[in-house]
Parts: C-alpha cells; sequence; structure tokens
C-alpha cells in the first residue's frame, strides 16, 4: 500500500535543490561535517522543551546512528567515493536500537537497498545488584536489489520532502532522511511526523529493507 502511493506522488510539486556546497571538513571522518554541512548558525527551535535546538539534536544522533552500526560505519553522502544518487532513513528512539535504510544507484543504472539496525545497548539495574537489561535491535533482511518500480517510488517520495525541521518532544523518535543526487544533498529531520509524506517515505524505506520487527515498532 505505501509503495503504491509513492509510485503516484507527483515530482514536479518537488523543492527545487539547492545547489551542493563545497565539501568542507572531509579530513576528519569523525567530524560532523563528514556526512553533513555545519549549520550556518545555532538558532532556538520555535517549539516546546526539552530540546532548544532539535536541528542539532537530530544532527548529533544522525551522525552518531550512522557511526554506531556492526562493521563498518554507514558511507558519507559528501565526502570521499560519493554516490550518483542515493537515500537514506534512520529512525532514532531512546527506547529502542534505531535502524538504517540506505538504497542506492550505482552509475550502470543497478539499484539495491540496504537496512541496518543500530548495536544493542544495555541499561543498569534500577539499584545496585539488580541485573542490567540488553535492549535488542530489530533485524533487517539481507540487502537486496530494488526493482525499477521500486527505485522510481523512493526517488518520487524523496524528492517530495520538504519543509523546516520540527521541534522535539517529550517521547517518541527522530525522523531523518538524507537523499543526494548528482552532488546535492538534502536532509530533513522530523520528530514523529505527522506529515503522511514523511511517514509514508520513512515506513516504505524500512518496509522495503525487510525490517519488519523496526516496521512494528514505528509510532
Amino acid at each position: 500500500m505505501i509503495l503504491a502511493i509513492a509510485v503516484l506522488l507527483q515530482a514536479g510539486c518537488a523543492r527545487t535543490p539547492e545547489p551542493a556546497a563545497p565539501a568542507e571538513g572531509c579530513d576528519d571522518p569523525q567530524a560532523h561535517a563528514w556526512y553533513l554541512l555545519p549549520p550556518p548558525a545555532q538558532r532556538r527551535s520555535r517549539g516546546p522543551l526539552p530540546f532548544l535546538d532539535f536541528t542539532g539534536f537530530a544532527r548529533a544522533s544522525y551522525r552518531d546512528a550512522l557511526r554506531d552500526l556492526d562493521g563498518l560505519p554507514e558511507p558519507s553522502f559528501r565526502c570521499g567515493s560519493v554516490p550518483i544518487q542515493a537515500y537514506r532513513f534512520v529512525w532514532h528512539t531512546p527506547f529502542f536500537p534505531g535502524v538504517v535504510v540506505r538504497a542506492q544507484r550505482n552509475a550502470a543504472g543497478q539499484a539495491w537497498i540496504v537496512g541496518r539496525s543500530a548495536r544493542d545497548f544495555e541499561i543498569p539495574g534500577s539499584s545496585p545488584g539488580r541485573p542490567s537489561t540488553v535492549i535488542k535491535g530489530g533485524t533487517c533482511a539481507p540487502p537486496r536489489a530494488l526493482s525499477a518500480q521500486e527505485w522510481k517510488a523512493v526517488a518520487a517520495a524523496f524528492s517530495l520532502l520538504q519543509g523546516e525541521d520540527s521541534s522535539a518532544g517529550l517521547d517518541g523518535s527522530s525522523w531523518i532522511f538524507e537523499s543526494v543526487v548528482d552532488g546535492e544533498q538534502r536532509w530533513f529531520a522530523r520528530w514523529v511526523p505527522r506529515d503522511p509524506a514523511f511517514r509514508n517515505t520513512g515506513r516504505m524505506m524500512v518496509e522495503l529493507a525487510g525490517c519488519t520487527d523496526t516496521l512494528r515498532a514505528m509510532e
């Protein structure tokens, strides 16, 4: 159902991406700039507490999510060997190991998708002597090729994402989207989005990657 909706989206309504800025800070893979351009200025969010700057919080969470994985970290979309066309979705929550889903296409036109769960994390016991609790993440299907229709749906869905980043709340999850098309990088962060364009895109990416446990955990 989500896939069918995405295929019908009209790319003509999409916001025109801004020209990509020069890749600064690519000499340090540990820096925020390895993945995202530093924000021009830290501004206070117009939204409620607890996060005065949700965009800054989301950027830090995003950087950590791309590195807190078993095996190699996620590739950068602005430094090093940047894909010609790629899309990435991160679902991040304090109460469940998040997931990173990436779809990309190479110069030969071959497209594929891969989903990766964040590492399991441990919560200490509530008092001395109490056992800790290990929170395990969900599993995703092995990487697979995307059909032409599936790739078209992903590209169309991401092209419609637009608007300012939202503010965070006390309970919920961050939905973070990144894309690169011919060197033009776009990035959005939403806190439990109500906009169907963002919700459908995030759920579609998780569904296509076969991350069924995460799909059930998403609000």
